[in-house]
C-alpha cells in the first residue's frame, strides 16, 4: 500500500489543495486561529445543538400513573404506562365490571370511557383514576 503522498503525486489531475493568501494549505485548525470569534460562536453553536437533540432523545419522563392522576394525566400517559397502571389497579383493586373485557383491557376500555365522559362534563383536569373508573366526578 502506497503511503497518502506518493497515491496523490501518482495522479497528476488531483485537485491541489486551497491555497489561503498567505501561501499554506487551509486547516482547521489555521482557520480557528485567525477567526476566534468565529470559532467561539460556532463551537457554542454545536454545543446548543448537541444539547438540544440529547434532551429530544431522552425524551419527556412523565410520573407513574395513580390513582389519584387525572383523566389528563391519563391522556398523556404512553400505552406503557396505561398498561402498568391498568396491572396495579387489577392488583389493588381487583377487578373492574366485566363489561368493559377481562384483565387490564377492561380496566383501560373502564378508565377511557369515564375520561371520554369527563372530558364531555368538562372535569377532565380533576377527575381521577378511581373517579373514573366508578363514575363518581
Amino acid at each position: 500500500m502506497n503511503p497518502p503522498d506518493q497515491v496523490a503525486a501518482a495522479d497528476p489531475e488531483a485537485a491541489p489543495a486551497p491555497i489561503s493568501p498567505y501561501g499554506v494549505p487551509w486547516t482547521v485548525r489555521g482557520l480557528a486561529a485567525s477567526h476566534p470569534r468565529g470559532t467561539i460562536v460556532c463551537v457554542v453553536l454545536l454545543a446548543l445543538t448537541i444539547g438540544y437533540f440529547a434532551i429530544i432523545a431522552a425524551g419527556p419522563r412523565a410520573g407513574a400513573i395513580a390513582d389519584h392522576s387525572t383523566c389528563e394525566q391519563w391522556g398523556s400517559a404512553n400505552v406503557d404506562r396505561q398498561h402498568a397502571y391498568a396491572a396495579l389497579f387489577l392488583a389493588e383493586h381487583h377487578r373492574v365490571s366485566p363489561k368493559w373485557g377481562p384483565g387490564t383491557v377492561g380496566v383501560i376500555n373502564a378508565i377511557n370511557a369515564g375520561c371520554y365522559q369527563a372530558y364531555g362534563e368538562d372535569v377532565a383536569n380533576t377527575a381521577t383514576m378511581l373517579q373514573a373508573v366508578t363514575r363518581g366526578f
